[in-house]
């Protein structure tokens, strides 16, 4: 048995929340073996591992740090991080935008297989996001605009 102070094993299970929270406790390396003889310690000292939480506890519940929709889609400051294509798509769900191309109405299914489309800024900037200067095109589309691939500002080719 590899835990052998059983009282330190006792308060590490009662204060954590994982296997991995009583390792971290227990100052143990967080290695398969290791995991394993604890988890055989705990069994057989009969404690109650039913608080531990398990990997999805938070399946289901919306983000502590979620962004709404407005915070999203507004013009950002020159040294604000860009927000990531899935908070945009999500952002313009929530604002009722449609999912199709705006150019041609193409939607999400193409010759019956799924087609992303692409978020563009209608002016160019990709700071600008507010909602009047993004929409939604098909790669056909988007690559017959002025604003597609096009370099950024004192970017060098």
């Amino acid at each position: 048995m590899p835990v052998r102070d059983i009282q330190a094993l006792r308060s590490a299970v009662v204060g954590s929340v994982s296997l991995a929270g009583v390792l971290r406790a227990l100052g143990l390396p967080q290695s398969g073996h290791v995991q394993a003889r604890v988890k055989e310690s705990i069994k057989a000292q009969g404690l109650s591992t039913a608080h531990f939480t398990g990997q999805g506890h938070n399946r289901g519940r919306p983000a502590a740090n979620r962004k709404t929709a407005d915070e999203i889609l507004r013009r950002l400051p020159g040294d604000a991080p860009r927000p990531k294509r899935p908070q945009l798509v999500r952002a313009l769900e929530e604002k009722g935008v449609e999912y199709e191309c705006r150019l041609c109405g193409t939607g999400p299914v193409w010759r019956g297989k799924r087609l992303v489309l692409e978020i563009d800024h209608v002016n160019g900037d990709p700071r600008d996001n507010r909602l009047g200067n993004l929409r939604y095109l098909c790669p056909s589309c988007h690559s017959q605009t002025a604003t597609h691939s096009r370099p950024r500002k004192g970017a060098r080719r």
